[in-house]
Order: structure tokens, then C-alpha cells, then sequence
């Protein structure tokens, strides 16, 4: 028994346990900035494909009488809102840059807000489906 204690280090077991708590530590801040960078990609494609949604209703517009004007506010007003989640976006990255000076509070509280403004970002994704949705009604009646 002895034999076996002898060959065991228990410093290097703690090194070990301490560089692999150290990696999943760094591999989820990674995880962290891989999502943000996934929901930017997000913004910037629904972005793009609202500008052509607009373009789409004007077309829409001007090429069928039916189609009442007013209906161009549908894509502004889902552009309105993907500015203001880039908004929010923005002012989450700001305060990460000051974290270390927040208090717990500010944190906690940033906290709630980065969970809303995911749920935010799932949202235009269901309006922008709408916006498709009522454009199609439009160009196919």
C-alpha cells in the first residue's frame, strides 16, 4: 500500500485539476464571444434582408394598386426595432469593457438585461418572419 501513496504526487494531481478547471474556464468565456458573434451575424443578415423587404414593398406598391402604402411602416418598424437591439448589443459591450469596475449590483442587473435582449433577438427573428409573411400575402393576392 505503501508502494502505491509513494507513487502518487498529489501536487501535480492539484496542477493538473487546476489547468483543466483553467481551460473550461477559457473555453466557455470563448463560448460566450461565439454567441455574441453568432447573434451579430444574425443582425446583419436580418438587416440586409429587411432593407430588401422594403425595397420589396415599394415595389409592391407601386406595381399593385391594392396594396395600400402605409404598408411599407411594416419592414421600417421591424428596421426600428433591430436598431434598437443593436443598441443594446452595443451598451452590453460597453459595459463588459468597464466590468471590473461594476459592483455586484450593476452586474446582476446586466445580467437580466443581456437575457432579455437575447430573448429580444429571437423576437425579430418571429417579426421578421411575419414581415415575410405579410409580404407574400400582398404579392400573391
Amino acid at each position: 500500500m505503501s508502494n502505491i501513496s509513494e507513487n502518487i504526487d498529489l501536487d501535480e494531481i492539484d496542477k493538473e485539476v487546476e489547468e483543466s478547471i483553467a481551460r473550461m474556464k477559457k473555453t466557455e468565456e470563448e463560448g460566450l464571444q461565439n454567441t455574441l458573434k453568432h447573434f451579430d451575424r444574425i443582425h446583419d443578415k436580418l438587416f440586409d434582408f429587411n432593407n430588401l423587404l422594403i425595397a420589396g414593398y415599394f415595389a409592391l406598391a407601386t406595381l399593385k394598386k391594392d396594396v395600400p402604402i402605409k404598408a411599407i411602416l411594416i419592414p421600417i418598424l421591424n428596421m426600428l426595432f433591430l436598431v434598437i437591439i443593436e443598441y443594446r448589443m452595443m451598451e452590453k459591450s460597453r459595459f463588459q469593457a468597464n466590468i471590473m469596475s461594476k459592483s455586484q449590483a450593476d452586474i446582476a442587473k446586466w445580467g437580466k438585461g443581456i437575457n432579455k435582449t437575447n430573448l429580444y433577438s429571437l423576437g425579430i427573428i418571429a417579426t421578421t418572419l411575419i414581415v415575410i409573411t405579410v409580404f407574400l400575402f400582398y404579392a400573391f393576392r
